[in-house]
């Protein structure tokens, strides 16, 4: 972006959860009722879904326990995906079971389900998210353009569609999971989700109190410490949790500024059951 660029894209924080769990865990995850209000997924919605999906799914079911407007109407709302690698696991499984058993144990489910869309898929079906949709990254810098493409729709969303929310979505691996020549795991990663609830607003300035995302120069960064574009999900999350500043940088002139969540009160800052595993 050059130095003339609009930089006056804003989104209003509205809510913020996270979630997350190990891979070993993920299947009984998936069985778990996803409700929350008058929310809900249809039963076995993620039964062929990716790890990604599930987790991400998850924590939107858990910003909805923060949001304060339990019966928020979510038919216009947009919906962002990014995530970091996903269907990785799935599409190995898959190839390991075309080449043991031919095409009979392939799964048509495998495409709509592991491609870089399916997370954002199964948000606008699941919940019934009509708005624009976009499954985004890819890669390490998945978050970071996660935040550029919510903040980008802002300025748009805010003049045509002032009561739609952008629903954030962030997923990926702590440690990417590794399998052996059959398929099975040989170790247990965590997956984890974060969701963003965030409201577009014209233009700035606006009450600094409230906690927000923007996009600044680097040069007016208020925070010292800028995170790398493809720094770990794991790492933004523990960013945030700390309750300060924080800042993530896009290019060498451009970054992202996401306000202190410490009004908002997170889901959950880990799982019990990770922290309880990772304990032993």
């Amino acid at each position: 972006m050059s130095s003339s660029a609009d930089l006056s894209a804003l989104c209003l924080v509205e809510s913020y959860a996270t979630a997350s769990v190990h891979s070993s865990e993920v299947n009984a995850l998936a069985r778990k009722k996803h409700s929350h209000g008058c929310h809900s997924l249809p039963p076995r919605f993620l039964r062929h879904a990716d790890e990604q999906t599930i987790i991400g799914m998850h924590s939107i079911i858990r910003a909805l326990a923060v949001d304060t407007q339990d019966s928020r109407d979510m038919s216009n709302d947009a919906v962002i995906a990014a995530t970091c690698l996903a269907g990785q696991p799935s599409a190995a499984r898959t190839m390991i079971g075309l080449r043991d058993k031919g095409p009979v144990a392939v799964t048509p489910h495998i495409v709509p389900q592991c491609s870089l869309h399916s997370v954002a898929s199964a948000a606008s079906v699941g919940f019934g998210m009509h708005g624009p949709n976009f499954g985004v990254g890819g890669g390490p810098h998945a978050p970071a353009e996660g935040f550029l493409l919510a903040l980008t729709l802002a300025p748009m969303l805010a003049r045509t569609s002032p009561s739609t929310r952008i629903w954030l979505v962030c997923t990926g691996w702590d440690q990417q999971p590794s399998l052996d020549t059959n398929g099975s795991l040989t170790n247990d990663p965590v997956c984890r989700g974060m969701t963003f609830v965030l409201k577009p607003e014209v233009a700035l300035p606006i009450d600094n109190t409230l906690p927000h995302i923007q996009i600044s120069s680097l040069k007016n960064a208020s925070s010292p410490d800028i995170l790398p574009a493809h720094g770990r999900l794991k790492e933004l999350c523990e960013q945030f949790e700390t309750g300060i500043h924080t800042t993530v940088a896009i290019t060498d002139t451009c970054t992202i500024e996401i306000s202190s969540l410490s009004s908002i009160r997170p889901s959950s800052r880990s799982n019990k059951a990770v922290c309880q595993k990772e304990a032993a």
